[in-house]
């Protein structure tokens, strides 16, 4: 099987299996702060909240186990409350009642657009945020607080509890589209990691969609064939674009949408269109390069080749099989490690 144990090695080292230890540590204190502190804050404010009303809320890749290593850890945890949204039309104030409750020297904490984050840093280097998205219980509506400390902001209606549903029940028990996903996001990590703005870089949960969408199971033999469902993937995606060219050929255009199935129903690659249209040209580009480099692996004859390709596509953490042996069982010699 064409580089079959190179990729099963490649995702046991890309992957993060569950939390370690200081997350859950930083992830719990800051869970333990928040129901101590927040409804004392809430209550100077004429907000009644009771610690039990509070309620945590896995969200992102932790949460459909498909984390991979990367030089800032990224961790979401929900925050929901019950909240009057009429009474309290603000979300920016919630937000910084809950920036207040958790905004102590050890760790920075900053209100974003979707979210509260705090980030801790090492050498003057970040290392870990956590994501507080901050969400209100309204009767049966649950509404996402959204807005800077400073600018336009909204309630938008949202369904985290929905989302987590209807991704962990298209992921949970599909592990090749699970690997898929992370080799997935691996490449974005590799070929976005000088962008300047976030909104040049599609979405992780965009990519998770994509790949859901367009994967296509692989195997030889009963045996999971990871560059195959890689390739198709990768070609599916790029398929689903809508492209406009000039009379010479040039992409003027390129356009791909992906909605969530729950509230809010948005478009999660929109904010990246309203920024700049070369940003979906340059991710089509992208893809379709990745495409390019799959399907010459997927048809070339050596592993050593083929896996040349690859690493074009995921970085050179993946291991080349030496030409000598390319066709043979070999024992992995590699020299580097992740983290």
């Amino acid at each position: 099987m064409k580089l079959q144990k190179e990729f099963e090695q490649f995702y046991k080292d890309i992957r993060i299996d569950g939390e370690q230890n200081t997350l859950i540590q930083k992830r719990t204190v800051l869970e333990n702060e928040i129901k101590d502190k927040l409804p004392e804050i809430m209550g100077t404010h004429d907000i009644e909240l009771s610690k039990s009303d509070i309620r945590m809320i896995d969200q992102g890749s932790y949460k459909y186990n498909t984390t991979i290593r990367s030089s800032v850890v990224d961790r979401d945890v929900a925050v929901m409350i019950p909240l009057d949204i009429i009474k309290n039309p603000d979300p920016r104030k919630i937000k910084g009642y809950l920036r207040d409750s958790i905004d102590i020297s050890i760790r920075t904490v900053q209100i974003k657009e979707p979210c509260v984050r705090a980030a801790y840093h090492k050498n003057g280097e970040e290392y870990l945020h956590i994501d507080l998205p901050l969400y209100a219980r309204d009767g049966d509506s649950v509404y996402l607080a959204r807005g800077r400390e400073y600018g336009s902001y909204k309630w938008e209606p949202a369904d985290p509890d929905g989302l987590n549903d209807d991704l962990c029940g298209k992921i949970n028990g599909a592990a090749q589209l699970r690997r898929v996903i992370c080799y997935l996001k691996k490449w974005k990590n590799e070929h976005y990691a000088n962008s300047i703005s976030d909104h040049e870089i599609p979405p992780s949960i965009g990519l998770t969609y994509l790949a859901c969408d367009c994967f296509e199971a692989q195997s030889i033999d009963d045996s999971d064939n990871d560059l195959l469902a890689f390739q198709k993937t990768v070609q599916n995606i790029c398929n689903r674009f809508s492209i406009t060219r000039d009379f010479s050929g040039n992409i003027t255009s390129a356009k791909i949408s992906r909605y969530l199935t729950v509230q809010p129903y948005t478009d999660v690659f929109q904010k990246m269109k309203d920024s700049s249209d070369s940003y979906m040209i340059t991710f089509y580009k992208r893809l379709c390069v990745a495409k390019d480099n799959l399907t010459n692996a997927v048809n070339v004859e050596s592993d050593h080749d083929a896996a040349e390709y690859v690493v074009k596509v995921l970085g050179d953490e993946f291991e080349v099989p030496p030409k000598s042996t390319a066709n043979k069982s070999t024992q992995s010699n590699r020299e580097h490690s992740f983290g």
